[in-house]
C-alpha cells in the first residue's frame, strides 16, 4: 500500500528555493545539490524498508537477501518526514542475487515451471510467461519515468504543487515495481491451488484453519525433496488482502483453548506464517497466496533509480529531470507458491 508523504515544512521552501536558484543560475554545483534531494527523496522508501526487510528476513530464512541499498549523497537535506509507507513487502519473498554487471540477466538453474516477467509498455498488459526447463535465463531491463516542474512552478516556488508532482512521481514509481514483482507470485501460484476444506457443520473459523494447515502442508511437502531446507520447519509468507484481514488473523491466532472456552474442539494453525497485508490488484480477496521465500524466487537490480537532468525546453520551459532503474526478476520454480481458497 502507498500512501501520501507530506514534507517538512522547511525542507519544502529551502527545496523550492535550492531549485529556483539553480534554474536562474545554470551553477553545475547547484544542480548536482537538486539531483542529490531527489535522488535522496526517490529512493527514501528503500531505505526505511531495508530495516525491516533484514530483521523479517532473517526471521523467514530467507537467505542471500541482501539490504545493501545504495548509498545516497552526504550533505543533502532530507525532503521526507521520517516514516514512510509504502508497499515493499513483496521484498521478502525474492531473494537479491549478484550477478555480473556487465551482463544484463542471471541464469536460475534447477528450474521448475518457472515464471517471468518482461518491460510493460506504458498502457500495455505485463506478459507472463512459463518457462520449462532445468534452467531459466532472467533478463533485466531498463524502467524509467520522468519528473517536470514548469517555469511557473519554479520562478514563482508553488511549493506545493512541485512536492505533489514529486510524490506522485515516486508513488507511481514504486507501484509500478510493485505490480511487476506481485504478478508473479500470483501467476506462480495460479499454478497450485488448494481448494476450501471441510464441511459447512465446521463453521468458518475451522474451515478456514484446516485450509491453512492444508494449503501449508501441500506446499511444504511439494518442496520437501529440492534442497531448500528443512520444509517439516519452514517459515512462510503469507500475502493477502486486508479485506481477508479478520479472518486470516483470527485463523492464525487460534489457539486449544480459545476453541475448548468457545464449547468447540477442532484444529489450530501448526504451521510458521508470517502474514503480509497488501492491497495490490494482483493479490486477489478470498485468494491469499502462500510462499516458500528465497531459492528459485530471485530478483536482481543493477543501478536503484537515479537520476539525470535534461536541458531546458525552450518551447515550454519546463525544467525535466528523468529516473530510471534496471532491474529483472523470476520465479524459477512456480511450486514455491500456493494459492489459498477462503470459501
Amino acid at each position: 500500500m502507498i500512501t501520501s508523504i507530506t514534507p517538512k515544512p522547511e525542507n519544502m521552501f529551502k527545496f523550492a528555493d535550492m531549485l529556483k536558484d539553480y534554474y536562474e543560475t545554470k551553477d553545475s554545483e547547484k544542480l548536482l545539490k537538486v539531483k542529490g534531494v531527489l535522488q535522496a527523496f526517490v529512493n527514501k522508501p528503500n531505505k526505511e524498508r531495508a530495516k525491516q526487510i533484514q530483521a523479517m528476513s532473517a526471521k523467514l530464512q530467507a537467505f542471500g537477501v541482501s539490504t545493501d541499498f545504495t548509498q545516497l549523497p552526504r550533505g543533502f537535506f532530507d525532503l521526507t518526514v521520517e516514516s514512510t509507507n509504502f508497499d515493499l513487502a513483496w521484498q521478502l519473498a525474492f531473494k537479491e542475487v549478484q550477478k555480473d554487471p556487465n551482463i544484463p540477466s542471471w541464469t536460475i538453474y534447477n528450474a521448475y515451471n518457472g515464471i517471468t516477467f518482461h518491460k510493460v509498455p506504458e498502457g500495455d498488459r505485463i506478459q507472463v510467461d512459463s518457462i520449462s526447463g532445468d534452467h531459466v535465463t532472467v533478463e533485466i531491463d531498463y524502467y524509467g519515468g520522468a519528473l517536470g516542474f514548469t517555469d511557473k512552478m519554479i520562478r514563482y516556488r508553488q511549493v506545493a504543487a512541485m512536492v505533489n508532482q514529486a510524490e506522485a512521481f515516486r508513488n507511481k514509481l514504486y507501484a509500478d515495481k510493485a505490480n511487476n514483482h506481485y504478478s508473479l507470485l500470483a501467476a506462480a501460484a495460479a499454478l497450485n491451488v488448494t481448494t476450501y476444506q471441510g464441511v459447512v457443520a465446521d463453521g468458518p473459523l475451522q474451515r478456514d484453519i484446516q485450509t491453512i494447515n492444508q494449503a501449508a502442508f501441500t506446499l511444504t511437502n511439494r518442496n520437501k525433496d529440492k534442497g531448500y531446507g528443512d520444509m517439516a520447519q519452514a517459515n512462510l509468507i503469507l500475502y493477502a488482502n486486508p479485506r481477508d484481514k479478520n479472518r486470516i488473523l483470527a485463523a492464525l491466532n487460534a489457539t486449544t483453548a480459545m476453541i475448548a472456552s468457545a464449547g468447540r474442539t477442532g484444529d489450530v494453525v501448526n504451521y510458521t506464517i508470517t502474514p503480509q497485508w497488501t492491497f495490490n490488484s494482483n493479490i486477489v480477496t478470498r485468494f491469499p497466496i502462500l510462499v516458500i521465500p528465497g531459492n528459485q524466487i530471485q530478483r536482481a537490480e543493477d543501478m536503484a533509480p537515479t537520476t539525470y537532468t535534461a536541458a531546458k525546453d525552450v518551447l515550454t520551459l519546463n525544467e525535466t529531470i528523468a529516473v530510471w532503474t534496471i532491474y529483472g526478476a523470476a520465479v524459477g520454480d512456480s511450486d514455491q507458491c500456493e494459492t489459498i481458497t477462503l470459501g
